[in-house]
């Protein structure tokens, strides 16, 4: 497709987006890619297939999923044990059993609102006050809450910070050399763009921006949508490179039990709503508050990246990327 797609082309005209990369694929090949529009506005800088995004929420499977996963293959988690079990120094007195699935999937009934303070030590001693007002097992709610705590737990029986737990076992290995957590990797500066709230560069979650420069559970990987290819590609073909398969295949089901009605893999999101057509319904997925999506096909064995720097509201922007990869993958099919 030598023009912009329409889809995009009226985001960006309505004011919804300033700009896009799309990358669509299967395992052997890319089907689809393509930038339109501004990385950078404000300074008329062209959006390029190499522009470094902040991925926002995305972190939350590329980053922290990854590094329970880690965890769980390493023997040293266990996703049905209370969470209380691996950080000793927690200080609420929990009500009831709240386990590690329950956090991952969020229907442990954590408190939405969290300290947003620095510095990180300081974050990190408040996170072990943190309260549960529901009880757990009850309701799905979506958090950063539970993935920041997720994160504190993983740090502390594996004793390395998540941003190297991810990096050793993941970003090295499958070369995503324009992959980082808290910053843009060194030298792609110029490739960074500027979010709905943040300067290229900036962590735009405000909790991870005053955990900076530590890496936080919720946000903060800056990447690129061909790095984000490499790892989709990774899921796809589940070949135990990175992962064991059985570990892997804990990102594919839905783990929330039949009383929560909004379906949830480890760390990634399941629910029909958010699927577009032309993918099955056993696609997973996950986005990000300044604009991205991504979601990976175990059926159809293929994937779609969409990277938008968001600068209109959030539903509008959310609906939209899942319009722009309908109209992609019509295109490639």
């Amino acid at each position: 497709m030598d023009t912009t797609p329409n889809c995009i082309a009226r985001q960006i005209s309505n004011g919804i987006i300033n700009g896009a990369v799309v990358l669509a694929g299967t395992v052997e090949k890319d089907l689809f890619s393509g930038a339109y529009g501004f990385a950078d506005r404000e300074n008329n800088v062209l959006m390029s297939p190499a522009s470094v995004f902040d991925i926002a929420s995305v972190t939350k499977v590329i980053g922290t999923t990854n590094a329970l996963l880690t965890a769980i293959e390493a023997g040293k988690i266990e996703l049905d044990r209370p969470f209380t079990d691996y950080i000793p120094k927690f200080r609420t007195v929990m009500r009831e059993t709240v386990t590690v699935r329950m956090l991952a999937t969020h229907i442990s009934g954590i408190s939405m609102a969290y300290p947003q303070i620095s510095p990180a030590e300081v974050m990190r001693d408040a996170f072990l006050d943190i309260t549960f007002p529901e009880n757990p097992g009850i309701i799905f709610q979506y958090t950063c809450t539970a993935f920041i705590l997720l994160g504190l737990i993983i740090e502390n029986v594996m004793g390395k910070t998540l941003d190297k737990i991810v990096s050793e076992k993941v970003f090295q290995k499958l070369g995503m050399s324009d992959t980082h957590w808290t910053r843009p990797p060194v030298g792609t500066e110029e490739r960074t763009i500027r979010t709905i709230n943040a300067a290229p560069g900036i962590i735009s979650d405000p909790g991870a921006r005053a955990f900076f420069p530590q890496a936080l559970g919720n946000a903060g990987i800056f990447s690129t949508a061909s790095d984000l290819a490499k790892y989709c590609r990774m899921m796809l073909k589940n070949d135990g490179s990175i992962f064991a398969p059985e570990v892997l295949n804990l990102c594919f089901k839905n783990c929330n039990p039949p009383e929560i009605k909004h379906s949830r893999s480890i760390g990634w999101d399941m629910e029909e709503h958010g699927i577009p057509g032309g993918l099955s319904p056993q696609t997973i997925y996950h986005s990000g508050w300044t604009g991205q999506t991504v979601w990976v096909d175990p059926v159809k064995k293929c994937f779609v990246i969409v990277l938008t720097n968001r600068c209109g509201d959030w539903t509008k922007a959310r609906d939209g990327r899942i319009n722009i990869a309908e109209e992609i993958l019509t295109e490639i099919h």
